[in-house]
C-alpha cells in the first residue's frame, strides 16, 4: 500500500538500497528461525521440567493450610 501525499500531487515511491533489503530479509529470517527453534524446544518431551530436590516433608512450609478462615470462606461460598 502506497502512502499518498495530502496535497494531491503524486510522489515517487520510496526506493530502498539493496543492502537495506538484504538486512531486512536477514532480520526477518532470523526472527522466523528463532521462533521455529523456540517452538521445537518447547515441543521436546521433558523440556521445561524443573527437577526440585525434595527434603524432609515438614508442615512448616508455606503451602496450603486449611485454617478456620479458609473453612469460613468455603462455607460462605457454597451455592
Amino acid at each position: 500500500m502506497r502512502n499518498r501525499p495530502l496535497s494531491g500531487t503524486s510522489a515517487a515511491p520510496v526506493v530502498t538500497s539493496p543492502s537495506t533489503d538484504l538486512k531486512r530479509r536477514r532480520f526477518l529470517f532470523s526472527l522466523g528461525a528463532g521462533g521455529a527453534a523456540a517452538a521445537a524446544t518447547a515441543a521436546m518431551p521433558g523440556a521445561g521440567v524443573a527437577q526440585v530436590a525434595t527434603t524432609d516433608s515438614d508442615d512448616t512450609g508455606s503451602g496450603y493450610r486449611e485454617t478456620q478462615h479458609v473453612r469460613d470462606y468455603y462455607r460462605t461460598a457454597k451455592l
